[in-house]
């Protein structure tokens, strides 16, 4: 017996009970009184689309700073040019120094102890528009610095704002960046940096207090870096005067790897232990340029080596570099890891090419993204090297490419990339048994109906200790029910289609909503509501009349396929795929009667291995 004359013996074989109606309307679901005033104002529209009046502010950075290795000391400088292009007059304007969560007294989700404790980040110096402010009328909020403005930035105005500073850079206590075997550096959220003002909450005023990640405006960089003699650089921008820091043997090799699509060793340890990479001199300064980037990051090494390759994605061809210490235990094959990361993104799934003209993946700790940057600590095996690298590269996708607000919805960029680049193991990974998939279904299953259950859309920086399931688990499996539903195709066609449309912009979770709806030709708020707005989990369950007789109960409130596996009598097996959609009008019972005396059954099986389910006890029925 076929699966197609299974599935088409059911049709109209089942019997129904309704319970309560889903959503049938995007468009009615809740949204804030801020999103509705941006729906009047025409920056937002119904299709997903910016509205015909959409607007975006722009913030370029021109900084000069210097960075003493032996003391972890940045000192800099930096020129802002701010366009005020909002209808709005601001009066007070919001800094983000994200190293204040390392300031002694200051609010945070989590101690860190005392290790690495500092006074800040030190304000010198501040001018806007000409004018000096002082210090002593500056305020702090945990990480927020507020300024208010003796003159204020009217609508289509540009502005010219002066900082000075210093900052101390981690040395033992790593949260995201920091100082690695202590002659290596990541060094990110490193500068003062003017907050998002937008078109539906104004200014981004929450602080950065650990758990909840970052929210960018796009700018462009002009950034000059002196570093000590033996240090290399690598940045999110790119290197305008490699000639001025390196020698010619090296530059030889790395316009050998941006054409190689093999890998190519551009430095080794012999060669950096024989002063053979850099240019002669007490220290060098680096200079870096790039255009709509939401934020900047570089790394300094003294000993780490050096594999360089490159791919094309689109139009342009990608340098991908992979800088690591020599006894690594993986990264080896990390900068071919990155390169397939890429070109699958770009050519397999979801189809968008690589925003940026380069990736570096530096040898750190853990797991970290920023644009054409990321920050990885080693993997115990192959799989956890393809998911890290292949993770974290897929943020300069969600959130950098496409600018969403991680501190109010993370599922929207850590719950996609903790979904699709999964797509890559499944492909690469050496024992096809494997499903990639597996751990976040499990992941969800053993923590769904728990404490730590909590919509959506509920703002990432109210959930607590609840963060990691939320912006993870509970939204990456959303996104692979959703896309088993659309089918992988249509899922990826909206996707890649959502981030055209909010390229280097900030779209929230309706324009993400209605733009898949466009795509996918129908409403899909029967899938949005349970799974995005609503407390509650999936949990499918079966019930035996008879032997010819069952029942799957859609015990809890989310809408999620039916893949059941059948035992007949005869011992012949079977498999029943009925799609997310059956629940879709509020059903809470799906029936099948096989009518037929050979079709009775002897054991019943629901997935959970693929399917979500927070109470599988019950997904198993056998006769006794």
């Amino acid at each position: 017996m076929s699966h197609i004359s299974i599935f088409s013996l059911l049709i109209g074989l089942f019997t129904v009970t309704i319970q309560s109606a889903f959503a049938q309307s995007t468009n009615e679901l809740f949204m804030t009184k801020s999103y509705k005033k941006a729906l009047q104002n025409n920056s937002r529209s119904f299709d997903g689309k910016p509205g015909n009046s959409y607007w975006q502010n722009q913030v370029d950075y021109q900084i000069k700073a210097s960075f003493d290795v032996n003391n972890r000391v940045i000192d800099g400088s930096e020129i802002i040019t701010y366009s005020n292009n909002s209808p709005d007059t601001l009066k007070m304007l919001y800094f983000d120094l994200i190293q204040d969560l390392f300031k002694k007294g200051t609010a945070r989700d989590w101690d860190l102890g005392q290790t690495d404790l500092h006074k800040g980040v030190n304000i010198k110096s501040l001018k806007i528009d000409g004018v000096n402010y002082e210090l002593s009328t500056i305020h702090h909020n945990a990480s927020k610095m507020i300024i208010r403005l003796q003159k204020y930035f009217v609508p289509n105005t540009k502005h010219q704002i002066e900082v000075s500073w210093s900052l101390i850079i981690p040395g033992i206590r790593t949260v995201r960046m920091g100082t690695y075997h202590k002659t290596n550096f990541m060094i990110a959220y490193w500068f003062p940096k003017l907050a998002v003002y937008d078109d539906i909450y104004g200014w981004a005023t929450t602080p950065h207090t650990g758990n909840c990640e970052y929210y960018n405006e796009y700018g462009n960089y002009d950034v000059q870096i002196k570093a000590p003699k033996g240090y290399m650089l690598w940045a999110t921008a790119v290197l305008q005067n490699k000639e001025e820091v390196y020698r010619k043997n090296t530059l030889k090799k790395i316009e050998q790897a941006a054409q190689s699509d093999e890998v190519i060793h551009i430095t080794t340890a012999e060669e950096i232990s024989k002063d053979k990479v850099l240019l002669k001199g007490d220290s060098l300064t680096w200079k870096f340029k790039a255009e709509q980037t939401p934020d900047f990051a570089f790394a300094l090494s003294k000993d780490y080596i050096w594999d360089g390759l490159s791919t094309v994605s689109g139009d342009k061809r990608i340098m991908i570099n992979a800088v690591y210490q020599t006894s690594s235990s993986d990264f080896k094959t990390v900068a071919d890891v990155a390169k397939k990361s890429v070109d699958f993104f770009t050519n397999e799934s979801p189809k968008i090419n690589y925003p940026y003209p380069q990736i570096t993946i530096f040898n750190g700790g853990g797991g970290m993204e920023f644009p054409g940057m990321v920050n990885d600590g080693d993997s115990r095996d192959y799989t956890g090297t393809l998911f890290v690298t292949s993770h974290e590269i897929g943020h300069s996708y969600f959130p950098f490419n496409t600018g969403l607000n991680e501190q109010l919805y993370a599922w929207m960029d850590e719950g996609l990339i903790t979904f699709f680049p999964r797509k890559v193991i499944n492909k690469y990974i050496k024992d096809s048994s494997y499903n990639a998939f597996t751990s976040i279904i499990k992941s969800y299953n053993d923590n769904a109906g728990t404490i730590r259950e909590i919509p959506l859309m509920i703002p990432s920086t109210n959930t607590g200790s609840a963060y990691r399931y939320q912006a993870y688990s509970r939204s990456s499996v959303a996104f692979y029910t959703l896309s088993e539903y659309l089918g992988a195709d249509t899922f990826d066609l909206a996707l890649s289609e959502f981030s055209k449309r909010w390229k280097q912009k900030h779209p929230s979770p309706f324009d993400f909503f209605n733009t898949f709806n466009q795509i996918a030709g129908e409403d899909l708020a029967w899938f949005w509501k349970p799974w995005f707005f609503e407390l509650g989990y999936a949990d499918l369950a079966i019930e035996v009349e008879n032997d010819r007789m069952l029942t799957i109960i859609n015990k809890g409130s989310f809408p999620v396929p039916i893949h059941l596996t059948i035992t007949f009598k005869d011992g012949s097996i079977e498999t029943m795929n009925v799609p997310a959609s059956i629940w879709k009008d509020g059903k809470k019972q799906f029936s099948v009667n096989f009518n037929k005396k050979e079709l009775a059954f002897t054991k019943l099986e629901l997935d959970i291995k693929t399917t979500a389910d927070a109470f599988p006890e019950d997904n198993i029925w056998e006769t006794k």
